[in-house]
């Protein structure tokens, strides 16, 4: 059976962006956009809304970030660009 890892809230989700090298690009309305700097060409973007960010949600942010899970989740984890 897979591992649960846990969620997280829009803050979290945030602090670990920018941690790994992403920048706020722009808001519109409850939508953020990051850069992405591991894949220029794909934006990072998820809804912001009170409460956690759906797991789905972030493991498209997981993806689109070209990391594993384990890798995402761990917060000391800071690849080489």
């Amino acid at each position: 059976m897979g591992r649960r890892f846990p969620s997280l809230n829009g803050r979290m989700i945030d602090k670990r962006l920018r941690d790994l090298g992403c920048q706020l690009i722009r808001q519109s309305g409850g939508h953020k956009h990051y850069s992405n700097p591991y894949r220029p060409s794909q934006l990072i973007t998820y809804s912001d809304h009170p409460g956690d960010v759906p797991r789905g949600v972030i493991e498209d942010i997981i993806e689109d970030l070209g990391f594993t899970k384990e890798q995402f989740y761990d917060f000391n984890y800071l690849p080489n660009k």
